[in-house]
């Protein structure tokens, strides 16, 4: 199975136009491809279908390569960050401090510093403590910090893989304690409350489902504005806007996901002032995932019981997600693609570990030593979520393509990069 988004020319596979046995060539594998083009067509087709009152702040985490975050910092995305290394890496692409937000349920006082001093639209703060500490570390700063509060809806959202929001959860502040942590912060001298974040979970596919939650958001974010008489001056919707990974999961409808988010707002307007509101989406997956592949070259062949083998070069150590936690990732040989699946193959990593296998057998064409087996949606969640250093194997290198051109976005990694940090004589 392939990816709509690649074309294949004679039998390869094409990557920006870019014949990937080419790639392979000049950067060897295990490789990671990125297309900028189909980040783009991604990017605009969200932007398009949403109101112009909801900015885009790309999910650090679904792709942190810092050409990868510099391209969409120059499309006019923003960002959002959960790490201090994010951060970074986010200021470093290019994006200001003011196009900022900052997530996660754990954040060091070093981290909430280095925020602070970055000067970032908003920490959304996700405990009672943890605002405390803001306001203290904003004092040492002699600088406000702006803050939105993650709550945790008790609606709970129904068919959302990987849960967020709902029931017992460590994001957030339970909806029905946010009127006390919203007090507080109104008491903190340092303390700017702009609003309210809710994000239920990834990888939603029905517009409907994802329109549900923002809905309730709303609710919630005007109930407290009342309550407090207060201005809303930010409403973070979160992410969760998902792809395809198999022929039978539908695409997520964004025409009608943007529609159905303009009426939501507009309706809500009606009954509490929201012109000067900024609405914060923050897609990830949705903008990168289709536009990576993974290439990891056939070094054996073998039977085992009846089950055939494809033993390659790349394994759950540079591209975890794809090989453990989803079972249907689209895969093909790039060299093979005009050529007629001959039946079931299971592809196993070199690593010396029974968890190194795809966890289903694939449909592919004949397989042989050299083939190149291509594993489409790996752009997002595929180098930065792997075990990086598992069992020790060099690290694999990303390029990206875009029109005909490439480059390398990170050199593949070293055995002498294993020992970094290490006292070695």
């Amino acid at each position: 199975m392939a990816n709509k988004y690649f074309k294949q020319k004679n039998g390869i596979l094409l990557a920006g136009n870019v014949n990937v046995l080419t790639l392979v060539k000049e950067y060897g594998t295990p490789l990671y491809v990125y297309d900028l083009e189909i980040i783009r067509q991604q990017y605009e087709t969200l932007k398009r279908s949403i109101p112009s009152n909801v900015k885009i702040f790309y999910a650090i985490k679904a792709n942190p390569n810092l050409s990868v975050c510099s391209f969409l910092c120059s499309l006019g995305a923003k960002a959002e960050v959960a790490s201090a290394g994010e951060l970074y890496i986010a200021l470093k692409a290019g994006f200001k401090g003011k196009d900022i937000v900052y997530n996660g349920p754990g954040k060091t006082d070093e981290d909430i510093q280095y925020a602070i001093q970055s000067s970032i639209h908003t920490i959304n703060v996700e405990s009672m403590d943890e605002l405390y500490r803001l306001d203290a570390i904003a004092k040492n700063e002699h600088r406000p910090v702006r803050v939105c509060i993650r709550v945790n809806p008790i609606h709970t959202v129904t068919k959302v893989k990987m849960q967020t929001g709902g029931g017992s959860q460590k994001f957030g502040i339970d909806e029905e304690k946010i009127e006390t942590i919203i007090k507080t912060a109104l008491s903190l001298d340092w303390i700017e409350l702009l609003g309210i974040h809710v994000y239920v979970g990834s990888q939603i596919l029905d517009h409907g489902v994802l329109l549900e939650n923002i809905e309730n958001t709303l609710k919630i974010a005007v109930r407290a504005a009342k309550q407090f008489g207060l201005p809303i001056r930010c409403l973070n919707f979160g992410g969760g806007l998902g792809v395809p990974y198999n022929e039978t999961e539908p695409e997520l409808n964004v025409e009608h996901f943007g529609n159905g988010l303009t009426a939501l707002i507009n309706k809500m307007s009606q009954e509490y002032g929201l012109s000067e509101t900024r609405f914060v989406l923050e897609p990830g997956r949705f903008i990168v995932s289709d536009a990576g592949i993974f290439l990891t070259k056939v070094i054996s062949v073998k039977e085992s019981r009846g089950k055939k083998y494809a033993i390659v070069d790349g394994g759950i150590n540079h591209a975890f997600l794809p090989i453990r936690m989803n079972k249907k990732y689209p895969t093909a040989i790039a060299n093979k693609m005009n050529q007629p699946n001959e039946g079931s193959v299971v592809i196993g990593g070199p690593l010396c570990t029974s968890m190194d296998v795809f966890t289903n057998e694939v449909e592919l064409p004949h397989v042989e030593i050299n083939d190149i087996i291509s594993i489409f949606n790996s752009g997002a969640y595929g180098f930065s979520a792997s075990l990086l250093y598992f069992l020790s194997a060099p690290m694999p290198a990303e390029v990206i393509v875009q029109n005909g051109k490439h480059f390398v976005a990170r050199r593949r990694g070293r055995k002498e990069d294993l020992l970094l940090n290490c006292d070695v004589e």
